[in-house]
């Protein structure tokens, strides 16, 4: 069997057996049109599922790396892809051994996830002058979606709108990562924001909530666009995304003593430690903190008499 041939039965069964998402099944695609892509300019278009070894997959990432100057994030996604790939092709006997059992994955450098401060979150609000057209009110009711329910940008142009259950408080995410259903609380602000846009903007209103003149739902590559463009109306400094509100919405609970295990179930994580990461401080609070702490009286004397001594001039002798 050919290779491309077989990418085009795994993301069938992606999509049909396993029930992924489109976008799920999207991010796939691209990874290993990619992958193609690099076979392609080495003159191995028609490659055979029995030709795709080690050796080859062990290049594919050294390309990734030196031409195309992927980040270490971007490589360990596409070392997923292949291991999912290859683990389907093992599976349905198409091979008998899995080539990419053995590629490394990248390690990740610990970083904190960017959010904005609540003040800067104001002035994004700010930017969108929805009393100008229906548009730019539904534009500033997606900021407001994304920023009240902490949602993905894949759940938000996905939500529907019987999705919203008014009566009890709560927006249903139907089919969130991993196809995870949950329920988030309508915070009393969005719902304001949502009940002027079901009056005012009630034409870009569809079976999707968020939807383009033309009656089709908002696409996520519209999300970042629109996101952007008010981020620099607003005179953020950094670069605005999706994700930014998410993690500012978490920080911001996280700051008002949600519990871990809560915050968890409200942006749909699976395991405990993809929330533990919002359990980080700033550093100014961190001195603070450590400042509280009282010192004995006898000990403060012993801490400044030594301090005294080790800042005394040196003996010229």
């Amino acid at each position: 069997m050919l290779l491309n041939e077989a990418i085009d039965e795994f993301l069938a069964y992606l999509l049909v057996e396993l029930n992924r998402s489109p976008y799920t099944c999207s991010g796939y695609q691209k990874d290993l049109h990619v992958f193609t892509a690099f076979l392609l300019k080495k003159g191995l278009a028609g490659l055979t599922l029995e030709e795709l070894s080690p050796d080859l997959l062990s290049e594919y990432l050294r390309y990734l790396t030196r031409d195309r100057n992927s980040k270490a994030n971007t490589v360990r996604r596409h070392v997923t892809s292949l291991k999912s790939f290859c683990s389907f092709l093992v599976d349905c006997e198409y091979l008998d051994h899995n080539p990419a059992a053995n590629l490394p994955r990248p390690r990740m450098p610990q970083k904190l996830p960017h959010h904005l401060q609540r003040e800067e979150v104001d002035k994004l609000f700010a930017a969108v002058p929805e009393d100008e057209s229906p548009a730019k009110l539904r534009d500033k009711t997606m900021l407001f979606f994304l920023y009240y329910s902490g949602v993905r940008a894949g759940e938000l142009v996905n939500v529907r709108t019987r999705d919203l259950d008014f009566k009890s408080g709560f927006i249903k995410i139907m089919k969130g990562k991993g196809g995870r259903f949950r329920k988030i609380p309508l915070h009393d602000r969005l719902k304001r924001q949502l009940e002027k846009y079901f009056a005012a903007a009630a034409g870009l209103v569809g079976e999707h909530l968020f939807c383009n003149r033309e009656g089709r739902q908002i696409s996520t590559d519209y999300v970042h666009y629109m996101i952007g463009e008010y981020a620099l109306k607003a005179g953020l400094k950094n670069k605005v995304t999706p994700h930014m509100l998410r993690h500012s919405f978490a920080t911001h609970l996280y700051g008002e003593n949600v519990d871990i295990k809560t915050l968890g179930k409200l942006l749909g994580h699976a395991e405990i430690r993809s929330t533990a990461v919002y359990t980080h401080v700033e550093l100014k609070q961190l001195r603070e903190g450590v400042q509280r702490l009282s010192i004995p009286a006898k000990l403060e004397a012993q801490l400044f008499s030594a301090e005294e001594e080790s800042n005394a001039p040196a003996d010229c002798n």
